[in-house]
């Protein structure tokens, strides 16, 4: 097993695996994101410690399928604006968007299976499988499985962290087909709702949240407002605000505010102190009320826009 822990959130996100994705910070409470990765015989698992909030928002790898179990009780955890049910996992099929959206500190645990190993276990699901729009739905609350779940991930780590060459074992195989079995039981037990990237509401809303990427990607994220993105998605600044507080858990502005904090952070981290200037790149990046946005900056990251650009 791997344990990584970092003080530096943008590394911590650069090795999550199982999804190709964008990792947001926000509200740090304590900078330390811990996470833990093994595999068994093939069959990835992760368990995450976050000391903040996070937006996660990208596509799912088309091989396989990821279950995702939130584990801090009290702490809403939103998939594609619908907030994730007591004692059930959400589950990416193969080549879905998602956007995973946390405001607190949060535990998670995540497994990753191949197409190929579900319809092996479980033929019935080649249908499933084979649908045309891949979406993220939920499994129906099970509090049975999902402490499965949990307790499965948890012996697995610590089987790994104790036992050399775990991940080729007989172990590991055995693990992984019991890891399959349960990941056949949650993926074939369909929540009573509609999946949560389907149904009229959640088009609309999805709808309003791509139009306003595109203008994002169109622009580059520079010099858009609010307003500007009310508009390019043809409604209105409250209906937008509804939309991005469902979808990321936040609203549009601290959306962009979080987006700029960031895309600077990178700018600042890629640049030399001997050729360049924090007021040099904030102008770059269409910042002109410098100290406000420092504020705000080391909120964030915990440290100010000028010790970003010194350290190498």
């Amino acid at each position: 097993m791997a344990q990584k822990v970092f003080d530096d959130f943008d590394a911590f996100a650069d090795t999550i695996r199982d999804v190709d994705a964008t990792m947001t910070l926000q509200n740090p409470s304590d900078r330390s994101w811990i996470v833990n990765q093994t595999n068994a015989a093939g069959f990835e698992v992760q368990l995450g410690q976050l000391g903040s909030g996070n937006i996660v928002d990208g596509s799912s790898w088309s091989s396989g399928y990821v279950l995702y179990l939130p584990l801090t009780d009290g702490v809403e955890y939103s998939i594609n604006g619908r907030n994730i049910a007591q004692n059930a996992a959400a589950i990416l099929e193969p080549g879905c968007e998602f956007c995973l959206s946390t405001r607190e500190a949060h535990d998670w645990c995540s497994i990753f299976v191949a197409s190929d190993e579900i319809t092996k276990a479980s033929a019935p699901l080649e249908s499933l499988m084979a649908s045309a729009s891949p979406a993220v739905r939920q499994s129906r609350p099970n509090p049975l499985l999902t402490l499965q779940f949990r307790t499965m991930v948890n012996e697995v780590m610590a089987s790994a962290a104790t036992t050399p060459l775990f991940s080729s074992s007989a172990a590991a195989t055995n693990a992984k087909a019991d890891l399959t079995r349960l990941a056949v039981s949650l993926i074939g037990t369909k929540s009573g709702n509609s999946p949560c990237d389907r149904g009229r509401p959640t088009l609309s809303r999805r709808a309003i949240i791509e139009r306003s990427m595109e203008l994002l990607n169109q622009q580059d994220g520079e010099n858009v407002s609010v307003q500007d993105l009310a508009v390019n998605a043809d409604v209105s600044e409250r209906t937008l605000r509804t939309a991005f507080q469902e979808y990321f858990g936040t609203g549009p502005v601290r959306y962009l505010q979080l987006k700029q904090l960031h895309k600077v952070r990178r700018a600042l981290r890629n640049a030399s102190s001997d050729t360049s200037t924090v007021s040099k790149i904030l102008v770059q990046h269409g910042v002109w009320e410098f100290s406000r946005f420092a504020v705000r900056y080391r909120r964030l990251f915990g440290e100010l826009p000028f010790e970003t650009l010194a350290t190498k």
